[in-house]
């Protein structure tokens, strides 16, 4: 009995690693488009604190598409939003000044953050440059995000569980750095350093295809 099981699982994990293989195969479209999987995405910021320790933050509502060709990715474009009260530094007095004064986001004026493509280059087969326009309290300014795409194809929990059989997916890790007194905001600089490090962590999950793409099987 025991050794069926070591077997099933023996064979479970080599079918799991057969699936994220053919992640690397081509299964994404052009005109193909992905919605942000909330639950598997985050926006981090961290700035330096008096020059004593660097200290951060994250918003946890994140929501976008991307339309994706993966044959062209010079040819995709993103759509991104984060509504800004879903700001969390796990210092709550901290949080409440960031939303509610002026000198920061002001969030019932401003409700969301915003970030739209203009120009995709790649600079490897897995990494790129995205530049766009990032809206904060209704200022755009254009920032370039340096990003690495880490995989798209059929759901690597799909040789385990069906429930995820018809599943495409994407993931994508991204950086950038900005002045947010491009942005306006400038109290408590230079003690609070003017420059803020961004790291973006995300899945997609494919909801439309173009006409005949190949469906999973």
């Amino acid at each position: 009995m025991r050794s069926r099981i070591r077997q099933s699982a023996v064979a479970a994990l080599f079918t799991l690693h057969g699936v994220m293989a053919a992640g690397w195969v081509s299964t994404s479209h052009a005109g193909d488009t992905y919605s942000i999987d909330k639950d598997h995405t985050e926006v981090r910021f961290t700035w330096d604190h008096l020059g004593v320790s660097r200290q951060g933050g994250r918003f946890n509502d994140v929501s976008g598409t991307l339309e994706f060709d993966e044959a062209a990715p010079e040819a995709s474009r993103v759509k991104v939003s984060i509504r800004v009260g879903s700001l969390s530094t796990g210092v709550a007095a901290l949080d409440n000044q960031l939303l509610k004064a002026r000198e920061f986001f002001d969030a019932a004026k401003h409700p969301a953050i915003t970030f739209a493509s203009t120009d995709i280059r790649m600079t490897s087969p897995r990494t790129g440059e995205v530049t766009g326009d990032l809206t904060i309290n209704g200022v755009a300014r254009p920032v370039v995000l340096s990003v690495t795409w880490n995989f798209v194809g059929p759901h690597p929990m799909a040789a385990i569980n069906p429930a995820f059989s018809d599943q495409i997916i994407a993931g994508f890790s991204a950086t950038t750095q900005i002045r947010r007194s491009d942005w306006g905001i400038t109290r408590t600089v230079p003690f609070v350093s003017d420059e803020i490090q961004i790291g973006i962590e995300t899945e997609l999950k494919q909801i439309s295809a173009t006409a005949g793409a190949p469906v999973p099987q």
